[in-house]
């Protein structure tokens, strides 16, 4: 049977990505001019952050971005306490990590070169597509970040749906928003558990992609460049 939709992993596949909370913080600590002693400061963000967690987990089912923004501030309040950084700090240091976020200049996002003509040539021929993601509720801007956003009929982030790849049930919630059968359906993404064992599991072909020169075998690409000739488009 032909290949009617395609499912597309984030993180490493589309966006290159190096989300380091605790690095993240300190460098938006310092951008504002703060002086401190990193290492200890690090360790004191990555212990309250685990400390809240489960909370985090919890405010993603909601599918509230205003109440995850609400969490990354609280985060920072109780970071910048613990620091001995003064009130007024957090403010600046929350909008120094937006923009290391989110800025033309992002020091943790990265689109890919070979993204958009993928994209391009597959919603020319019609394929439908969605992400299949492990990431939280941000996913959805970071797709607008770059552009993305509008290439997809579904996005599917495992902290919004509380369940995560390769658990298959994460493929079968972006089938079904799809409308589309397994067995028509093909995933792409960069890691060989989480998402080709993953989307094979629940009956879908699927593509490790590979950026580096050495990537044999029949299931790899070397770029999403590949992908529309494997379809045959």
């Amino acid at each position: 049977m032909s290949i009617r939709a395609v499912t597309f992993d984030c993180a490493q596949t589309l966006i290159a990505v190096d989300w380091r909370a605790a690095v993240l913080a300190v460098q938006s600590a310092r951008d504002t001019g703060l002086n401190f002693d990193q290492s200890s400061a690090a360790v004191k963000y990555d212990t309250i952050l685990r400390d809240r967690w489960n909370d985090f987990r919890e405010i993603n089912l909601s599918r509230d971005p205003a109440a995850a923004d609400a969490f990354w501030y609280s985060v920072c309040q109780d970071w910048a306490a613990e620091c001995g950084f003064p009130d007024s700090s957090v403010a600046g240091i929350v909008a120094a990590a937006e923009s290391r976020l989110y800025g033309e200049c992002s020091t943790v996002f990265a689109l890919y070169d070979d993204v958009v003509p993928c994209l391009e040539s597959l919603q020319s021929a019609g394929i439908k597509m969605g992400i299949v993601s492990n990431w939280d509720v941000s996913l959805h801007r970071t797709l607008e970040r770059f552009g993305l956003a509008g290439y997809f009929d579904t996005v599917v982030a495992s902290m919004e749906e509380g369940v995560e790849k390769p658990d298959p049930r994460i493929f079968e919630i972006a089938l079904k928003r799809l409308g589309v059968d397994a067995s028509e359906a093909l995933h792409v993404g960069d890691n060989p558990m989480d998402d080709l064992r993953g989307a094979r599991t629940a009956g879908m072909r699927a593509f490790v992609v590979d950026r580096g020169p050495h990537a044999p075998g029949e299931i790899y690409l070397n770029s999403l460049l590949e992908l529309p000739g494997r379809l045959g488009i």
